[in-house]
């Protein structure tokens, strides 16, 4: 399985220790997708905080995609749900390390 099929896999089942397992120690995810006026980006660096901050929006019901589907080897497009503010977006793997952990991943509205 491709790491944006992990990806997807472990967003639709708000797994946030699984989601962090994906990424390298120092990984990045890089969300450009709005959530109020307030808010226009997130920037989360490293595997423990990215398990971190998803265990909060998980439980938290602050964050949640739906209607995934990967489109080709590095990129999924879905609906990303920010506490009941939709918006289209497409999650690109920008870079994995030599172990296939993703080092780079970034999240655009479409």
């Amino acid at each position: 399985m491709k790491p944006i099929e992990k990806y997807v896999q472990a967003m639709e089942k708000k797994d946030f220790e699984g989601l962090a397992e994906l990424f390298a120690k120092d990984g990045k995810i890089c969300d450009y997708c709005t959530n109020t006026s307030a808010q226009k980006e997130y920037h989360i660096y490293g595997k423990e905080a990215i398990n971190m901050f998803f265990r909060n929006k998980f439980g938290f019901r602050q964050y949640s995609i739906a209607e995934a589907e990967v489109v080709n080897d590095t990129q999924a497009e879905f609906i990303a749900n920010f506490g009941g503010y939709n918006v289209m977006a497409i999650a690109t793997v920008r870079e994995v390390d030599e172990n296939g952990l993703i080092q780079s991943l970034t999240v655009r509205p479409k």
